[in-house]
């Protein structure tokens, strides 16, 4: 249910009109459509994170303290002429998509959507170590708690005697396919702390799968009474997972919530109504949840639930900005961003605000393109979002463009911060 758009032409123009307190840019140019040959070499760039450019297929690298990239030296041809310096990124295929950070910060796995490949991406030394070879397209994946195991479900991928849909599981260190897991329809996992659960979820259904890894042979549980499930969050014993609900947004004829699953004993312990639930984060044990209800035109939502407890904060859900919500980012002043990547984008854009402390949402923001990532900076009141394609650096105190903004050529998609 991804959506991407890229700004050029007018729509650049637009972007200009609508972001006037640009005070400082940084313009930086990038080779585009296939590997390039003569990209500069990686220098290890402190404050590290890598933005994915489907254009180029490579990582851009930005230091988010400074807000600053590295650039080779100039150099001067065989006719005089003098030549800039490129930006420092690294070159990864010949179109990339989203990015996957590993617990610990040892590696990033980056989607190439015209191969069907996550290849990993070294974060110490900035450079690929490998690729995965998927069976088909993927549209998430996730590591194991120790970053060994990288869980990829792929929904097309065949299995003999029954429907497609398997969840391949690869050996980091050997680039190996270790395991494949038939589970019909399989679109997205979620991994238990300890490392026992894979949680799959699988495209118009109403149940999940609970595969249980540390049993021998592994076992599966389908467990149903849920509403279109789309992701878990757990407790830190990973005995209890606590499920959204994407509910009508996503299809189903039950209304969208927060599910307490107790995994052991495979029952719904309870469940808190919400407005929506396409996307969530977990904050000690509040949970932010928002979405889309139904039918079109109705409000997206903005709600937070306490888990401990299983009760909701929000007395009435919130109004944010329409769209398919997929991303949030909470910055250390209690603001968090909500982006979705499909919205109108007319008179409000596609990127909410809600301040966490009082559960109230910010003023809507300026159309500026689909949200396909967003990134919290530690110690600064800043986020960045992937927005329309570009980069643009958010002052959260403010809800508006920094000074200070970085342009890459070509089409930005996700962002990790690695360092």
């Amino acid at each position: 249910m991804s959506n991407h758009s890229v700004l050029t032409g007018s729509r650049w123009t637009r972007l200009a009109l609508v972001i006037p307190s640009l005070i400082a840019v940084l313009t930086m140019a990038a080779c585009g459509g296939s590997p390039n040959p003569n990209a500069p070499s990686v220098a290890n760039v402190p404050n590290a994170a890598f933005i994915s450019n489907t254009f180029s297929g490579d990582l851009q690298i930005v230091d988010t303290q400074n807000d600053t990239t590295s650039y080779t030296q100039e150099s001067t041809n065989s006719a005089g002429q003098v030549v800039q310096g490129q930006p420092v990124a690294i070159d990864v295929s010949t179109t990339v998509s989203y990015e996957v950070l590993a617990p610990g910060k040892a590696n990033t796995l980056v989607y190439d959507p015209s191969t069907d490949a996550l290849f990993v991406v070294s974060n110490s030394s900035q450079t690929v170590s490998g690729s995965l070879p998927l069976a088909g397209p993927a549209s998430m994946a996730a590591f194991s708690p120790d970053g060994s195991t990288v869980y990829a479900p792929v929904p097309s991928a065949g299995v003999s005697g029954s429907h497609p849909g398997i969840v391949q599981a690869w050996t980091i260190s050997t680039l190996a396919n270790s395991a494949n897991y038939p589970v019909a329809g399989a679109s997205a996992v979620a991994v238990s702390p300890n490392g026992n659960y894979l949680l799959v979820f699988s495209s118009n259904s109403d149940a999940l799968t609970v595969i249980n890894l540390s049993a021998s042979p592994v076992t599966y549980s389908s467990i149903s009474g849920f509403a279109r499930p789309v992701n878990a969050f757990f407790s830190s014993d990973g005995n209890t997972a606590y499920v959204l609900n994407c509910g009508p947004e996503c299809g189903s004829s039950n209304p969208a919530s927060v599910a307490q699953l107790n995994i052991p004993s495979q029952t719904i312990v309870a469940t808190v109504p919400v407005g929506g639930a396409s996307v969530g984060l977990l904050n000690n044990t509040t949970l932010y949840v928002a979405g889309s209800p139904v039918p079109p035109g109705t409000s997206s939502t903005y709600d937070a639930v306490n888990i401990s407890n299983m009760t909701r904060i929000t007395t009435t859900s919130v109004p944010i900005s329409d769209g398919f919500h997929t991303t949030m980012a909470l910055a250390q002043n209690n603001k968090l961003y909500i982006g979705a990547n499909q919205c109108s984008n007319t008179t409000t854009g596609c990127l909410s605000v809600v301040n966490v402390a009082s559960n109230t949402a910010d003023p809507p923001l300026p159309p500026r393109g689909p949200i396909t990532s967003l990134l919290a900076i530690t110690k600064r009141n800043v986020v960045y979002a992937i927005e329309g394609g570009y980069l643009v650096i958010y002052d959260t105190t403010t809800d508006t463009p920094q000074g200070t903004q970085i342009i890459f050529t070509g089409a930005l998609y996700g962002i990790v911060q690695v360092d």
